[in-house]
This record gives C-alpha cells, structure tokens and sequence, in this order.
C-alpha cells in the first residue's frame, strides 16, 4: 500500500469517524416550555402552533401529565410513545390521534408522553429543532400531583423560552398569582431563560361593551409588573380561532361549534379593526420584523394540496394572521430569543 493511500484510507476513517460521534447525530433542541393555570387555553394555544388538535383542551383538567412534542420537518404524521413514572415506555402508536393521547393522559401510570411530527408552518429554524412542553395546570384540586408534575417540569426541563398563558377573562385569581411568584422565584435563581406572556382567548371579549384588546393588555401589563415581571413581552392571540382555521385549510373536520365560531370570526374580518399586533407589548423592532413576516406570509398563501375555495383561502388565511399566533411563530424564530 502506497503513502498517498494510506493517507486516504486515514481520511476516510476520520470522515466516518466524525460523521458518526454523538454530537453530529444529535441536533440541538429549542425547548419551549407552556405554562398556565387550568383552563386558561394553553392546549388550545399549544394546537394552533401546530395546525392539528393534538391535545385535549376543556374547560376542566385535560392535561394530566407532560406531553413533549418534537418538531419533524419531513413527517407526514405524529408519532407517539408514553412512559411511566420509572422512565419504562408504556405504549406507541405510530400515528397518534386526540383520542389516542388523551386516553395516556387520563393513565395514572403515565408521567410523560412523547409526539414527533411537523408542527404548523410557521417554524423554519434549522440550527435546532423545536420541542414544546405542555404541562398540567397546577391548580386542579382533584389531583394535587398535577402541581408537582409542573413544577418538576419547570426544575428539569432545560427549556429556552417559557410561555406563560393568560386567561384575558380572568386576570389575578389567587392560583395564577402563586404560579407566577414560584414561577418568579425559579426564573430568579436560574438566568438566561426568555419569557413570553400570551393573553389568550382575546376572541372573547365584548368590543360592544368596550372590552377592547388594547386595555386588556395594558391591565396584563400592570397586573404583571405588580407580580415582578418587568417589562413583559405579551402577545395577545386568538388560539381556537387560529385552530379551526388552520383545521379548514388543510381540509380537516370541524365540529357543528368551531364552524360557528369561525364563521363568526370571518364575519368580523370586515368590520374589526383593532389590530393583536398593534395592541401586544413588543419591543418596537420585533413588531417590524413582525409585520413584514406577516406581509411576507400574506402573499406566500397556504400551499396545501388540499385548499379550500380561492375566497375563503384568504379569509382563512388572514384569520390565521391575525389571531396573534403568526407573531408567537416569528418570536420562536428569532436566534436571540433566549438572550
């Protein structure tokens, strides 16, 4: 064997060598972790990033243990496993529906369940890929585990980013305002961690009667800053809306209810004029580069095979933009969002 073969067949060694360690297999995570007392719509909110009804959400406990749920560009379908309180896999479902996790969660042997699949549209990060943690709502006095289950979650998950979800109804009850101080005092002890308020269910206020998105906001924004929270980044959304429109783009069934309700929302697109971006508590260059991904998106269009008609495409579409979901994608996508 000659010198210059040796060399090569040296070179070829390290390349396999290189390309098979541990670090080139494994690809960094952005993990993001979702917080909220019960009810508040943090699976409903956790659904429309997505673009499926993954979760079960209601108004009583649905979610009863972590469900992580890893973002895979090329997947047609979720895959799902759960694991009990030893770490021991439990059960996998190649292609996991609502029903099929929603039964895991109401398994008391279950302590985690894991989903792979494409989540939503609005991703497009390739240094890491993107995991987001739902959690129980601590406040179920039904079962008190579900406290310990999230607060376990917030000591052991090495999350980035952390959404806390807001009920824009009902603002300062005493669960919430325990949550946010244990949340206050882990975030004290622990820096580096981005934090991001998301004032849900904006969909129901009454503009009629003067509820309008604006106040709401600068309310979370003081009732926040009173918790310690200073200088709160809030993203007021409409989740449920922003779901069923993404379920009607890629040609999903809707239920008698959510088609109401989104022909409601469509209805208003005409006559609403109070802009979710305008109102949420963003720095001002986030909100730029905001608006011109919106901009951006508006005239890329839905490229699903499966469309709906060319009209109500756009509807759909601008409901999806203004539901405030497309602003919690951009802030997911900025590289410094853990700074």
């Amino acid at each position: 064997m000659t010198k210059k073969t040796i060399k090569r067949s040296t070179r070829k060694k390290k390349s396999v060598r290189a390309k098979t360690t541990p670090a080139a297999q494994q690809q960094e995570t952005f993990d993001v972790l979702v917080m909220a007392t019960m009810s508040a719509g943090k699976s409903s909110f956790i659904n429309a990033l997505v673009g499926h009804e993954l979760l079960p959400s209601g108004n009583e406990a649905t979610t009863a243990c972590v469900t992580s749920i890893e973002h895979c560009s090329r997947a047609k379908y979720f895959r799902g496993t759960s694991y009990s309180h030893d770490g021991i896999r439990i059960g996998m479902q190649k292609n996991a529906s609502l029903e099929q996790v929603r039964s895991w969660n109401a398994d008391e042997q279950v302590k985690h369940i894991r989903l792979s699949g494409k989540i939503g549209t609005g991703y497009s990060r390739r240094a890491a890929r993107l995991v987001l943690h739902d959690t129980p709502g601590p406040n179920n006095s039904q079962d008190r585990r579900h406290a310990e289950v999230t607060l376990d979650a917030l000591h052991t998950i090495p999350f980035k980013l952390l959404c806390y979800v807001l009920d824009a109804g009902q603002m300062g009850t005493l669960d919430d305002q325990q949550l946010l101080a244990q949340l206050r005092e882990q975030l004290d002890r622990h820096s580096g961690h981005r934090l991001v308020f998301i004032l849900n269910k904006i969909d129901l206020l009454d503009r009629e009667r003067g509820e309008l998105v604006s106040s709401h906001v600068e309310k979370a924004r003081h009732y926040l800053e009173q918790c310690g929270f200073q200088q709160p980044i809030i993203v007021p959304t409409m989740s449920s809306l922003a779901l069923y429109a993404r379920k009607a783009l890629n040609a999903q069934t809707l239920t008698r209810t959510e088609h109401s309700r989104l022909k409601h929302a469509l209805d208003d697109l005409a006559v609403e004029q109070e802009c979710l971006l305008h109102a949420a508590a963003l720095p001002d260059a986030l909100k730029s580069g905001v608006r011109r991904r919106q901009a951006k998106a508006g005239k890329a269009g839905n490229r699903s095979a499966r469309q709906p008609p060319a009209g109500d495409l756009v509807a759909l579409q601008q409901v999806v933009l203004r539901s405030g979901i497309r602003t919690v994608e951009f802030l997911l996508n900025q590289p410094n969002i853990a700074a």
